[in-house]
């Protein structure tokens, strides 16, 4: 099983490690598409916009703000039991409360953010913002605060969030390291012969003790024939217990400081060789596929090239599911599907999983996280250098 340590090396000499160079930083990004678009700033509310614009990130967080001007200058705008926080755990030039001294914590939110957020200096006399809700309900409310056209920039802002900053690299690589971490109690679970939810529970304890903090986590565990089934809904772990021969298909994805991880592993409890074959088999299938990742190439393209792979390698197997999919704050397109035809950019970071699966018998998943570069994707603990 693939595996990796807990910290974090050195980003100094990323660029020449995926022979690629570095793209500009996400805020001067933003910058040119607030110049295009004639905006005097940028309104994003929610988690994740506060996340990718301002890297600032809270377990069970309260509703928030960033607001970026034309000069990249960003200001946080959360609840009062969140300004402390914010303003040691955030990139962000300014931190406001909202809601007044003596609010810690806001219901009725909604009026009370917008007059937060609309008293702001850095937008005062603006004549057109960029607005993204990822709240929801908030626009009219800040329509009646703000005299300013919003403009809708959801969109831009979802590509903008597409291709990865080094920072965000780094807080992609924490989360899969950690994914590794709970892969390895599952695999020490298998060779104990504990139930599948032992497994389940051991790998999100492990993982979150690693982390320091709570996580949000995520996992397809499934033992002996019911690892035929691939996934849920189909199948959760319960109270079966491993046993010898067993394979323990464990898909494990990890959320920690606002950006996922995942990973795909088939453990097996003692010998089975055709199992351990077949997970051979894949792994030849998955640095394949991820030598196809380059800049350009259509994610169907790589699906359909994934796919034909597995079938022609495991005949009467199946593949019932995506090949992968871009992940970073969330799991985003592109997807590695046969309907999606977006095209691939470097320093995207794209999860590819394949499987196979014999109903009733067994089934065998791997997946690995890969940098997206000019001459083919680059798992990320390699780009990242720490093995």
């Amino acid at each position: 099983m693939s595996s990796a340590g807990n910290g974090l090396s050195t980003q100094a000499s990323l660029s020449d490690r995926i022979a690629s160079p570095r793209p500009p930083h996400r805020l001067e990004r933003l910058k040119e598409l607030m110049a295009e678009g004639q905006l005097d700033g940028v309104v994003a509310l929610g988690a994740d916009h506060a996340t990718h614009l301002a890297g600032y990130s809270r377990y069970n967080g309260g509703p928030c703000a960033v607001v970026v001007d034309r000069t990249g200058e960003r200001t946080l705008v959360v609840m009062g039991a969140e300004v402390e926080s914010a303003e040691a755990g955030s990139e962000a030039e300014t931190v406001r409360r909202f809601g007044g001294p003596d609010i810690p914590l806001v219901l009725d939110f909604a009026p009370l953010l917008a007059t937060g957020v609309a008293s702001l200096p850095r937008i005062a006399g603006a004549r057109r913002l960029g607005f993204a809700d990822g709240l929801g309900g908030i626009e009219a409310e800040l329509s009646r605060e703000l005299a300013a056209e919003l403009v809708p920039m959801e969109e831009p802002l979802d590509e903008l969030r597409a291709v990865k900053d080094e920072d965000e690299l780094g807080r992609i690589l924490r989360a899969y390291e950690l994914c590794w971490i709970a892969q390895r109690e599952v695999g020490r679970a298998a060779a104990a012969g504990e139930t599948e939810i032992g497994a389940f529970s051991a790998a999100h304890a492990a993982a979150q003790v690693a982390h320091e903090r709570p996580i949000e986590f995520n996992s397809d565990l499934l033992s002996g024939a019911a690892s035929g089934l691939a996934c849920s809904p189909w199948y959760v772990p319960g109270p079966r217990r491993i046993v010898d021969g067993d394979p323990v298909l464990a898909d494990i994805v990890v959320r920690a400081d606002g950006y996922w991880g995942d990973s795909a592993e088939t453990h097996i409890a003692g010998s089975n060789p055709a199992v351990e074959s077949a997970r051979k088999e894949l792994l030849d299938i998955l640095a394949y596929s991820g030598s196809l990742l380059t800049s350009g190439t259509a994610a169907a393209d790589v699906y359909g090239a994934m796919r034909e792979r597995i079938l022609s390698t495991f005949p009467g197997g199946e593949f019932p599911h995506h090949g992968g999919h871009a992940l970073g704050l969330g799991f985003d397109r592109p997807k590695i599907i046969p309907a999606d035809a977006m095209q691939l950019e470097s320093w995207m970071v794209i999860a590819l999983e394949p499987g196979v699966y014999f109903p009733g018998e067994w089934g065998v998943r791997v997946e690995n996280l890969f940098v997206v570069t000019p001459a083919g994707g680059v798992e990320l603990r390699d780009a990242m250098g720490v093995r």
